[in-house]
């Protein structure tokens, strides 16, 4: 299995996400759609190659305290959710990981 770490800028410039038609309000600068509803409907309806789940994971930071951390995954994933992004071009990789610090 092979994995890719991707940073935010690169994704963006690599995979090219498509704009929420939907929602004029979105997060991730317009891009996410929503878990539920007309969104989850949008995404669920996209090529699995082109969409990207936005994760909050479970992290602990320098202090030894708990943390959450966000990434990006490609695939369409259920667990720790927050949004969907679905991009022109598609993934071919494993496992991605987007970051941005």
């Amino acid at each position: 299995m092979s994995e890719v770490t991707l940073h935010w800028d690169k994704f963006i410039e690599k995979y090219r996400p498509v704009t929420n038609h939907i929602d004029d309000n979105a997060s991730l600068d317009g891009c996410m759609f929503e878990t539920y509803g007309e969104e989850l409907v949008f995404v669920r309806n996209a090529n699995i190659n082109h969409i990207w789940t936005w994760i909050e994971c479970d992290d602990e930071d320098d202090a030894g305290e708990d943390a959450s951390i966000f990434i990006l995954g490609n695939g369409m994933h259920i667990v720790n959710r927050l949004g969907y992004l679905i991009t022109e071009v598609p993934w071919v990789e494993d496992s991605i990981i987007v970051y941005d610090d």
